[in-house]
């Protein structure tokens, strides 16, 4: 059976590869759904998302519910009947009767090999402990979250040099691919799936506050883990001077200081080396409060670092 009619649902970045594969296919979804615009920035001023800008640009109708399982909702999807919905980083839950709407169901794009991280940080956690392989995940929604069986799973390195933007961009396109061969393989030979091994389970959280806040009295490959899977945005915050600072990228020393964490122990061209709970971390990429991304090296000519300086905890 051709896959003919899809209903794209989708909401940040992460989403847009995919959308935009389809849509140089004869998958080009005839509705694309997506969250409503919301208010950023100082001013609060209301933003698209960039879903919507994305299906603007490729002319595909999109509409932006507060409740994607309204009846009005419904009956908009009902006017596609589409074969599929595909849903990317949307956002919202899809009821039983949406579930149960196309001839092949829902499926879901998810960031790491199920049934590991699931939830909403998938890309972060996976940074956060030191991972080296992860992965995109293609199943079919059921009710409970990331818990659908598996249409297909991809592998991804994680390299030491990756960050949570590097590896975001990986899967985001690596996804959209994925996408694709599935598609493809479904009409071929129908929607095959495994179930996932729930005993494996283990969940990515919704980051809070005190996930992009640094404690200079972890352990330094801690503390390194933590500034991969938050940078380059949106970055974890430290204090110097009483102002924020985010701490882009960290390489950890051999050396071991007795200086309090978060102490100043040298300043060169090569960074600004800083105690922690163990070795010494060399800050190589640091972002102040209201300017761009530079080296270590020039924010402390800027600022005329001192050795006995010292950083603190994120506000």
């Amino acid at each position: 059976m051709k896959i003919e009619k899809i209903v794209f649902l989708g909401t940040p970045d992460f989403a847009v590869p995919t959308l935009d594969a389809l849509a140089e296919t004869r998958f080009k979804p005839q509705l694309c759904i997506t969250q409503p615009d919301r208010p950023k920035g100082r001013k609060r001023k209301l933003q698209p998302t960039a879903v919507k800008l994305a299906a603007q640009q490729l002319k595909i109708p999109v509409i932006q519910p507060e409740d994607v399982n309204s009846l009005e909702t419904i009956n908009k999807i009902l006017e596609i009947a589409p074969d599929i919905i595909i849903t990317v980083a949307y956002g919202g839950y899809l009821n039983k009767y949406l579930r149960l709407l196309p001839n092949f169901g829902c499926i879901n794009l998810h960031p790491s090999l199920l049934p590991k991280y699931r939830g909403s940080a998938p890309i972060n956690y996976a940074l956060f402990n030191g991972d080296t392989i992860t992965g995109n995940t293609i199943f079919k929604i059921v009710a409970k979250m990331d818990a659908g069986p598996i249409i297909s799973q991809n592998k991804i390195e994680i390299t030491e040099n990756d960050c949570y933007t590097s590896l975001y961009k990986k899967l985001s396109e690596g996804g959209a691919q994925d996408i694709i061969n599935v598609l493809k393989d479904i009409e071929q030979n129908g929607l095959i799936t495994n179930k996932q091994d729930h005993t494996k389970t283990t969940f990515s959280q919704k980051l809070i506050k005190d996930d992009f806040l640094v404690n200079w009295k972890d352990t330094a490959e801690n503390i390194r883990n933590k500034v991969r899977g938050l940078a380059e945005i949106p970055g974890i915050t430290a204090s110097f001077r009483e102002k924020r600072i985010k701490i882009i990228e960290v390489e950890i020393l051999e050396t071991i200081s007795k200086e309090a964490p978060g102490s100043i122990i040298d300043v060169s061209k090569n960074g600004i080396i800083v105690a922690s709970a163990d070795k010494n971390i060399l800050l190589k990429k640091v972002q102040p409060a209201g300017k761009s991304i530079m080296t270590s090296h020039a924010f402390s000519l800027g600022a005329r670092i001192e050795t006995e300086e010292r950083f603190e905890n994120g506000f």
